[in-house]
């Protein structure tokens, strides 16, 4: 048996190099963990600028990580949604935008982010139709459909296309009964996705 002061230095330092890194790694995704946890249970509890913070400090942290600027973004959209003052919403949108255009730049085509970007849009026509229905409308569509393209399986793009849908449906006084059969194809994926990674949106 070899001794180890036989052991060449350059394998030591290898060794130690490799469990260095290996805790290291395991630490910091333990902590993109822990971070991320308490940023959803920010947003479980309707504060949902304070959890959009959060993602936002965790995202600046794990440079690579798209996911982080998903989240930051869609807890501000959905809020958008309940808000009643004009101002604070217009504002949570333009931030909201400003995360969708990070994240992109981490993944470009990607579905959910496109998506949830036409979702954006949607908040404007929500706060103000007559101001951003016309303006908007084409481009929402566009967006949802071309989240559809890159990922035909994600139930979330084909929800918000069709959701939408529902609502200019609705707007115009049309029978809504026509789209059962979206809703129900759209259940079966939400039945059949797979997580794809840790904290990879699943929700619908």
């Amino acid at each position: 048996m070899k001794n180890i002061h036989s052991i060449k230095p350059s394998i030591i330092f290898s060794i130690l190099f490799f469990l260095v890194s290996t805790l290291g790694s395991m630490y910091a995704q333990g902590q993109y963990e822990a971070g991320m946890q308490k940023a959803f249970g920010l947003w479980s509890e309707n504060k949902s600028v304070e959890a959009s913070a959060m993602f936002e400090r965790i995202a600046q942290a794990e440079k690579e990580n798209w996911i982080p600027y998903y989240y930051a973004a869609s807890t501000l959209i959905t809020a958008s949604f309940e808000s009643k003052d004009v101002v604070k919403t217009d504002e949570m949108l333009k931030k909201s935008q400003t995360f969708l255009e990070k994240g992109n730049e981490l993944s470009p085509n990607n579905s959910e982010l496109r998506t949830l970007e036409g979702l954006m849009y949607t908040g404007y026509v929500v706060m103000d139709p007559a101001a951003f229905g016309i303006q908007y409308s084409g481009k929402i569509m566009a967006l949802h459909n071309e989240a559809i393209k890159l990922d035909s399986k994600n139930p979330r793009a084909h929800l918000n296309k069709t959701e939408y849908d529902i609502g200019a449906a609705s707007f115009f006084g049309t029978e809504l009964i026509t789209f059962c059969d979206a809703i129900k194809s759209t259940q079966i994926l939400f039945d059949n996705q797979e997580e794809k990674e840790v904290f990879y949106p699943s929700f619908g």
